[in-house]
């Protein structure tokens, strides 16, 4: 499975300076991750402890830079999520 889909790769490409809601999905000890993250820039909205990862927003071209680090298993689209078709 690719870190970044294709799709949202391009996205960030076309638009470097735009804002994308992203979920991180991330290696090792969270809060270390979590203040890497925020070293960068990039600011946190929610944490996932169960699934080790990280609800964030930032541009483009923090999001391309995000994706070369080895520690960040997988990156996705924070998008809305609904319950039996509501």
């Amino acid at each position: 499975m690719p870190k970044v889909d294709t799709e949202l790769r391009k996205a960030w490409r076309k638009n470097p300076s735009e804002h994308f809601d992203l979920i991180i999905h991330t290696e090792g000890n969270l809060n270390e991750r979590r203040e890497s993250l925020e070293d960068l820039g990039v600011e946190i909205k929610r944490r996932f402890r169960l699934m080790g990862g990280v609800s964030v927003r930032c541009t483009g071209r923090e999001a391309l830079k995000l994706a070369r680090r080895s520690w960040i298993k997988r990156i996705e689209a924070d998008r809305p999520v609904s319950a039996l078709g509501r």
